[in-house]
């Protein structure tokens, strides 16, 4: 005999001869309430009854309400057409098309379309979408009918600031907000939301009540028999509820933001129902929380975004970020030391000076509990940062970043990887002008010192300095700041002068001394251009980097030819990498 739910009943590959399925309701958090079971699902588990080539006969016993009886006699007795519910969600949907870049336009939207389920429906049942027989008639392959449902979730789109719609025209143009809903499966409604409420400033209780408002939450309602359990819950602010609450718990709103902050702090609920909600509310929220945090890095918000990141770690390790750091080495710590060490307010700095003896002793416990602390200690993830600045230009900057791990790899808490988010930002107009995420192999680890490099802007008059920050991605309190400061650089002059174009001879096609070289130019020209004159000896006997800015039509394509005939002629069997903006520029073979 073998009892299973109904999720393991779906993928258990086992024979049965009877199978009883026991009470067709079932808790959906998704709902906000009990639903009856699907006659998919009945099908599925009774397909688990007499295997061919195990038995001859199989028996199904669904035990039921007897009003509910002649329900599923009828499911199981006739087969009802299975519609479409595409159009519901058809706007996230085109969104994702249109990231994907299959989809620019409301003529490859229909044809899209056309490929679908939905398209199929329309025309073998009408009047189910909406449509009639006349419909279907005048309009062959309800093409017009599907450039207007393309029109409207477009329409929709543009207004949720996912896409941009050129109603004129028809086209589509991706924005970041549609492909950050896109990537994290944001449902449009959700980005509407956010987009209104979203400030550049916002505290912990805001973004709080803000992630409550989500769509994808809708359904979750307060009930009447969870309210004295949500009461209780609620004035437990040491245990269960830390953070203010901006809405009633009588609202959904108040009522997922309640069982968030439950689920963080782990604390104990008795109703199986706010169980059940607690569990469907984080596995979307930390989802949630990312995307917000991405979206709030392109648009460049500093403070929102590390409020975000926070958020997201919180909600992954469930431990607030106001306790103790090595709480995320629970499995090797026990409750009762991680207890002393928020009760002796033993920070992160003041125990890395420490040795594991003193580390007991301020515990009052063994040496050995004191060692494993000092271990858990020099695992955290840490990284320090060495940073140069160099002007290029008067308004673009060079940062090259040396990073040094400092902390022991562990494979059980660190896996094959760890990420940081290093960004640099201005903290006096808050904006961040650089973010790139940095990837720490244990290969890399071992090595020891990584190097970064990328540019960024400066402005005249040039701010105090700059913050360049590197966040690990996946653990709470892991974090390391340097200030790029600006006294005494000394930036280029504001216009530089131009090279001068020298009075000389124009050169012959013979200079390239090669008959094969020459031939390629017989029939184009019989010498070089003054331009290509000058700079024919760097570009063609020497390695040196050459920055060429000259008017169209100087000739400058000629000049990137010589340089790779320049490798060709040096290094036979060599490959060269050109890269030009217009295809109309690229050099013929």
């Amino acid at each position: 005999m073998l009892v299973c739910t109904a999720t393991l009943a779906w993928g258990v590959n086992l024979p049965a001869h009877t199978v009883v399925i026991k009470g067709t309701t079932l808790y959906d958090p998704s709902k906000g309430g009990f639903r009856d079971l699907g006659l998919l699902d009945v099908q599925q588990i009774f397909g688990r009854a007499g295997r061919p080539g195990f038995d001859t006969s199989g028996e199904g016993v669904i035990v039921t309400e007897h009003k509910k009886l002649a329900h599923y006699l009828s499911l199981l007795t006739h087969s009802t057409p299975i519609e479409s519910q595409f159009i519901s969600n058809l706007a996230d949907n085109l969104n994702a098309e249109v990231v994907l870049g299959t989809v620019t336009n409301v003529r490859e939207g229909a044809q899209w379309l056309g490929y679908s389920y939905l398209h199929t429906r329309m025309e073998q049942n009408p009047l189910a979408y909406g449509l009639t027989w006349e419909d279907v008639r005048m309009d062959p392959g309800l093409l017009q009918h599907r450039r207007k449902l393309v029109r409207e979730a477009a329409r929709t789109l543009d207004g949720a600031k996912m896409v941009r719609f050129d109603e004129r025209s028809g086209q589509l143009y991706q924005t970041e907000a549609g492909r950050i809903a896109s990537h994290f499966y944001i449902k449009q409604a959700s980005m509407e939301i956010f987009d209104e409420h979203l400030r550049r400033h916002m505290s912990m209780p805001e973004v709080f009540h803000m992630v409550s408002h989500a769509s994808e939450f809708e359904n979750i309602s307060p009930r009447e028999d969870e309210m004295a359990e949500l009461e209780s819950l609620q004035r437990d602010r040491k245990r269960a509820c830390p953070i203010e609450i901006k809405a009633t718990l009588g609202d959904k709103a108040g009522k997922v933001n309640l069982l968030l902050q439950v689920y963080i702090s782990r604390a104990r609920m008795d109703a199986f129902s706010l169980v059940a909600d607690s569990s469907y509310i984080s596995q979307n929220c930390s989802r949630i929380c990312r995307a917000l945090f991405e979206l709030c890095l392109r648009r460049g918000w500093p403070s929102l975004a590390e409020t975000l990141l926070t958020l997201t770690k919180t909600v992954d390790l469930r431990i607030w970020p106001h306790q103790h750091t090595l709480r995320q080495f629970e499995t090797t710590l026990s409750p009762e030391t991680l207890y002393k060490l928020e009760e002796k307010r033993a920070t992160v700095e003041r125990l890395w000076d420490m040795a594991p003896q003193e580390i007991g002793s301020m515990l009052r416990l063994n040496t050995a509990i004191g060692a494993k602390v000092k271990a858990c200690l020099e695992a955290l993830p840490h990284i320090s940062m060495e940073a140069a600045v160099q002007p290029i230009t008067r308004s673009v900057l060079r940062v090259t970043v040396t990073l040094t791990p400092e902390f022991i790899w562990r494979d059980t808490q660190h896996g094959n990887l760890q990420r940081w988010l290093v960004w640099v930002e201005d903290p006096v107009n808050e904006h961040i002008y650089h973010s790139e995420t940095f990837n720490l192999s244990k290969k890399q680890h071992k090595e020891g010192k990584q190097h970064l490099a990328f540019t960024i802007p400066i402005f005249e008059p040039m701010p105090p300095q700059y913050f360049l920050r590197a966040t690990s991605e996946s653990w709470l309190g892991c974090e390391t700041f340097v200030e790029l400061s600006f006294d005494g650089l000394i930036l280029p002059r504001k216009h530089p002068p131009h090279t001068d174009l020298m009075d000389l001879d124009p050169l012959p096609r013979s200079a390239l001394n090669n008959p094969q070289y020459e031939a390629l130019y017989e029939k184009m020209f019989s010498h070089f251009n003054a331009i290509q004159t000058q700079a024919f000896h760097t570009l063609f006997h020497s390695d040196t980097n050459v920055l060429l800015g000259a008017p169209t039509g100087s000739g400058k394509t000629i000049s990137a030819e010589l340089a790779m005939l320049k490798m060709f002629r040096d290094t036979p069997g060599g490959k060269c990498v050109y890269i030009a903006p217009l295809k109309a520029l690229n050099p013929k073979p």
